[in-house]
């Protein structure tokens, strides 16, 4: 869907690779919970895959010379949910405290879906703009539609006060 409505291969690849590391994390859970020793690596496994997510945006940043808005945003998000992770790792086996664990199933729920909505936005605008486009020119219940006037004319009025800036400054 993302392909269709925004065009953008690299943000396709980078939700088809979040969904591949989330498989993971999904498909290793029932096996750390049958071992005793899960308590000890549960939290480090969800580091090391939340760590993939950071690498695989760095080498695709060192190839293209460039970050995309929705991965710098899924990269804050996903160093959160390591600091949960590792706040509660340290909270269990080194201190007394319970103060992450209270805290942790709600936040992480809290980050993945503030991932999912950073990855919505782009289809949401593609979506409001091809309706928008759909609607230019119809007037429904007496109201008239009109997208690309309202564009033109804002850049028109941009231009001339442009034009106008310039001629004082001269």
């Amino acid at each position: 869907m993302h392909l269709m409505l925004t065009k953008q291969k690299r943000l396709v690849s980078f939700c088809m690779f979040l969904v591949i590391v989330q498989f993971v994390n999904w498909a290793i859970s029932p096996a750390l919970r049958s071992h005793e020793i899960a308590i000890y690596i549960w939290y480090i496994t969800w580091m090391i895959t939340d760590i993939l997510i950071l690498l695989y945006v760095a080498t695709r940043a060192v190839i293209s010379g460039r970050v995309l808005k929705e991965e710098f945003a899924i990269c804050v998000l996903t160093l959160v949910a390591i600091s949960f992770s590792l706040g509660r790792y340290v909270e269990r086996h080194f201190t007394e405290f319970n103060l992450v664990g209270n805290t942790q199933a709600y936040a992480l729920q809290a980050v993945n879906f503030c991932i999912v909505m950073v990855l919505l936005i782009p289809i949401l605008k593609q979506l409001v703009f091809l309706i928008g486009k759909q609607l230019n020119g119809i007037t429904i219940f007496g109201l008239r539609f009109s997208v690309s006037s309202v564009r033109s004319s804002a850049v028109l009025a941009n231009s001339k006060g442009l034009s106008k800036q310039k001629r004082r400054t001269l």
